[in-house]
């Protein structure tokens, strides 16, 4: 898990002496996050308040990556940090704008429309390519000395790690864990074959822009969870991710995984849903909350839910 400031914790005197440094007011907040506050700096930049100094190793292994993209392979405008740089006990960041605003701001999510429009768009995404190698599977690995591993072996490291954390609490939850354990070890122990690009790794509506007309116009927000490796990986996360917490979210991820699978040979509709399964397990305690076990928490549970729904979206 990682630690880190948020917003919350940043002074308003600090942040009013900050944005004024950049030719900025008050009014021209136009976003908040959870590690972030985002001000717009004319019609072509924004400039980014993080509460963290420490975030500066990440944020620069970030602008790297951007700097890597092979813009020309996907349709989507992409982001590209300018500039870092520490204002006190704050971090300051600008970035080019991208065209658009939030998918879940901008259209109906349960509209069919809509629902084809980010598949689409996920799919178009998994072309992206990098024009230089990065060296590593995890953008921000905290220890990346394996460099040139198999896509494969990298992803039973991390399984083999997160196993000890989180299985006796799955064991009470699912009980095909076993089962679910035992057939992903038996694929990742193949050495991987298939295509490779960037995974974002965090596709869900709000990390897709949108234009007036409805078209997807940007992804952003790379970082913690981006990779290099598989692009159905990312296939499996944002079909799990749209509308994940809504009470019919277990037929949207069967439609939108039908749709995902079409045309695909009967062992990568499999490993669609081993990809699945396995970023339900590595990210079931992703998200602890104090006073709570992990097995209370919403995101457990939807981890929980998927591991324990049917694959019958493959018949």
């Amino acid at each position: 898990m990682v630690n880190r400031r948020n917003v919350s914790s940043i002074a308003a005197n600090a942040e009013t002496e900050l944005i004024a440094a950049y030719g900025a007011n008050p009014e021209d907040l136009i976003a908040v996050g959870t590690e972030a506050r985002v001000y717009a700096l004319g019609d072509d930049q924004v400039l980014k308040i993080y509460a963290d100094p420490g975030q500066r190793g990440s944020l620069e292994a970030i602008a790297d990556l951007y700097q890597r993209f092979d813009r020309a392979s996907v349709s989507c405008a992409l982001p590209e940090i300018r500039t870092i740089d520490q204002h006190g006990s704050l971090l300051a960041v600008t970035e080019t704008r991208l065209p658009g605003i939030p998918m879940s701001s901008a259209l109906d999510l349960t509209d069919p429309a809509t629902e084809r429009t980010y598949l689409t768009a996920v799919q178009d995404f998994t072309g992206l390519r990098l024009t230089a190698p990065l060296g590593r599977r995890m953008l921000l690995d905290p220890a990346p000395t394996h460099q040139d591993e198999d896509w494969n072996a990298f992803l039973g490291r991390l399984l083999d790690h997160k196993l000890p954390q989180v299985f006796a609490d799955l064991r009470c939850d699912v009980p095909a864990v076993d089962s679910i354990i035992d057939r992903l070890i038996a694929r990742l122990a193949r050495p991987y074959a298939g295509p490779e690009s960037v995974i974002h790794g965090d596709l869900y509506p709000d990390n897709m822009l949108v234009t007036t007309d409805g078209k997807v116009s940007a992804v952003i927000d790379f970082g913690t969870f981006t990779l290099l490796g598989d692009p159905l990986y990312d296939v499996a996360g944002a079909c799990a991710y749209y509308r994940m917490y809504d009470s019919d979210r277990l037929a949207v991820r069967n439609r939108l995984l039908t749709t995902a699978a079409a045309g695909l040979t009967a062992d990568r509709r499999d490993q669609l849903a081993d990809y699945l399964q396995l970023i339900a397990l590595l990210s079931c305690d992703l998200y602890p909350k104090q006073d709570l076990h992990i097995r209370e928490t919403g995101h457990y549970q939807w981890a929980a839910d998927v591991l324990n729904s049917q694959t019958d979206w493959r018949d």
